[in-house]
């Protein structure tokens, strides 16, 4: 059985395919942050935790800066 040598045909590595995927999964990663984020700052303001207008510049500011640098 050691002896007994397969030859399989293993395709070329899809290396477009690999960076597409990468690439969908560090735009969930990056606006699933930027969401949660946004959530935690909407639930602070509307239990009066912060005020509101902090809690919308931020989410603004915090939306604006990801999406140009990020």
């Amino acid at each position: 059985m050691a002896a007994d040598n397969h030859n399989h045909d293993v395709p070329a590595m899809d290396y477009a395919e690999h960076e597409k995927t990468f690439s969908l999964f560090a735009g969930l990663i990056k606006w699933g942050t930027v969401g949660s984020l946004g959530i935690t700052l909407l639930a602070g303001a509307a239990t009066h935790t912060i005020p509101w207008l902090f809690a919308i510049i931020v989410a603004v500011a915090m939306t604006a800066i990801v999406a140009k640098f990020f």
